[in-house]
């Protein structure tokens, strides 16, 4: 069976989600109403600045309004609030309500990671690393990562794990080093970082010993954590017999649940078990494996995926 289908994590995963603004308000601004905003606003207060131009971006007991959030967002920067110089650089980024421009950009992000802003450290290394705004330099890149990372900032434990796994850019192949920032961005919760680890324990190599055991320890957490090639790549480790017991109705669920979170290359396995297209609803002229499940046994494995689907909604949900 193929192993993960590896993308760019530099490219896809960094530079599709980590340029927009904060989910939820962090530190300066966090113990204010809109009311009391308001009044500090008008006395200058950064804080207060911030979370006004956090509430008209978002919407948040105010008619969303981007011109009101950009001037808000603006003097909050100004006056040296490090979160919102990190949310002023996005703005520029993204264009969202001002011009695009990665100069600019360049330009808060920095403020706000001499700030120790840890989202601002790795968004400038990020510009870095890419050329973004400013000139191309990987070990500068590194640096800011690993400044961020100190910082528990999940994205650049994984742009690290990334760099030394890939050998991105001349960087050294060391998939030891990959190893250690993988585990630090999987024990704060990135799904995707314990694919990578399972992976990494699947093949072995580059400083680390094939290790099945921990394979599947990975991959079950990238799983569980609802990350689509997690799933797709325990139901190899099942349906191969590869480091658990041989399972195809349990391989069949994981497939599904992969498939269902839109990773098509999930379909090619369920085809292999069950010989038609789930997406499609039609017989296939593929060749079936020889753990090909019966009409049973497939309703058995949808069954249990439904049931891990609504656990872990509710799971989600007592998280909020």
């Amino acid at each position: 069976m193929l192993i993960m289908e590896r993308t760019s994590f530099l490219t896809v995963a960094v530079f599709l989600t980590l340029f927009s603004l904060r989910a939820t308000p962090v530190r300066a601004g966090t113990e204010f109403t809109l009311e009391t905003a308001r009044e500090a606003a008008e006395k200058g207060n950064p804080g207060a600045l911030y979370f006004l131009a956090r509430s008209y971006s978002k919407g948040e007991g105010v008619k969303q309004n981007s011109a009101q959030a950009v001037d808000y967002m603006r003097q909050a920067a100004e006056k040296g609030n490090a979160a919102a110089q990190q949310d002023f650089g996005a703005m520029y980024f993204n264009g969202e309500g001002v011009e695009q421009d990665d100069g600019k950009a360049v330009q808060w992000f920095r403020k706000a990671a001499e700030r120790r802003d840890p989202l601002g450290e790795f968004n400038l290394g990020f510009m870095y690393a890419n050329g973004r705004g400013i000139q191309k330099d990987l070990p500068q890149a590194i640096i800011w990562y690993q400044k961020a990372a100190a910082q528990k900032e999940p994205n650049a434990m994984m742009a690290l794990g990334y760099l030394y796994m890939d050998g991105t850019d001349g960087t050294k192949l060391d998939w030891k080093e990959a190893t250690k920032w993988y585990q630090m961005a999987a024990e704060v919760g990135r799904g995707e970082a314990a694919n990578f680890l399972g992976f990494i324990y699947e093949n072995g190599g580059l400083g680390v010993d094939q290790n099945l055991a921990n394979s599947v320890k990975y991959y079950r957490q990238a799983a569980e954590s609802d990350d689509t090639k997690g799933q797709m790549n325990l139901g190899r480790l099942y349906d191969d017999g590869k480091g658990v017991a041989q399972n195809s109705i349990e391989a069949y669920k994981w497939f599904l649940l992969s498939s269902e979170n839109g990773n098509h290359l999930a379909n090619r396995y369920m085809v292999e078990l069950d010989g038609s297209d789930p997406v499609l609803g039609q017989a296939t002229a593929t060749t079936l494996s020889a753990n090909k499940l019966s009409p049973e046994q497939i309703a058995e494995a949808r069954q249990r995926a439904k049931a891990w689907r609504e656990a872990h909604k509710t799971k989600e949900k007592q998280k909020e």
